[in-house]
């Protein structure tokens, strides 16, 4: 159950992910970034559910695409393609939901973009996208306006703002979404990605011990 933020702003993407890695039944098993960067296109990444998924999409993306703009076009055929690896790699997997992340920087358009590829929308297709946060409920949102954000994902200033959202999902408790079990969603560290027209940059802004996790 990966914590995925991503915002877009005038100038930049930027991408919030933490580090835990998780079985189909949500057993946290390790620590690991969960984002992929493709420094030549400008663009990066991430992911909810499997987490090979993104990678495959990554790779395909690394060596068939010299643009940006040319991943955005060819994103539902990639995401297609991936789905297709991680089911030949995975033949016993249990069937998850999922959500592809790709941002970065359109040449073509001149502006910092965000789409998203996942489970239950292939026929809508690729979407663009100017915030999200996942995984999301309404005790979040009362939290996140108890600190003063209470306009939405629109009034967060990423660099400010990011690693307290974050923090506030590592109180809370989310349903898995095969088991259903409650249990925290945010967790390893809290890692901020941010693409521009200039290039790539990413951080490692905070580490959370397993002991401190409530």
């Amino acid at each position: 159950m990966t914590a995925l933020h991503a915002y877009v702003r005038e100038s930049a993407v930027h991408v919030l992910t933490d580090g835990w890695l998780r079985g189909p039944e949500g057993q946290v098993f390790g620590t690991a970034q969960k984002v992929r960067i493709l420094g030549h296109l400008p663009a990066v990444v991430s992911g909810r559910g499997p987490s090979e998924l993104p990678e495959y999409f990554a790779d395909r993306a690394r060596w068939r695409f010299a643009s940006f703009d040319e991943a955005v076009a060819d994103m539902v055929e990639t995401y297609t393609i991936a789905l297709a690896q991680f089911g030949a790699a995975c033949p016993q997997a249990r069937a998850r939901p999922n959500m592809i992340l790709m941002a970065g920087w359109s040449e073509e358009r001149g502006r910092p973009e965000c789409w998203v590829m996942g489970s239950g929308n292939e026929a809508a297709g690729a979407q663009q996208i100017m915030n999200t946060c996942a995984p999301s409920s309404p005790e979040l949102m009362g939290r996140l306006g108890a600190m003063g954000l209470a306009g939405g994902m629109a009034s967060f200033d990423p660099s400010r703002d990011g690693l307290r959202i974050m923090r506030a999902q590592r109180d809370l408790r989310f349903p898995h979404p095969v088991s259903g079990e409650k249990q925290p969603a945010v967790g390893g560290f809290c890692q901020h990605t941010t693409i521009t027209a200039g290039g790539i940059s990413t951080r490692i802004v905070e580490r959370w011990p397993t002991a401190q996790v409530k």
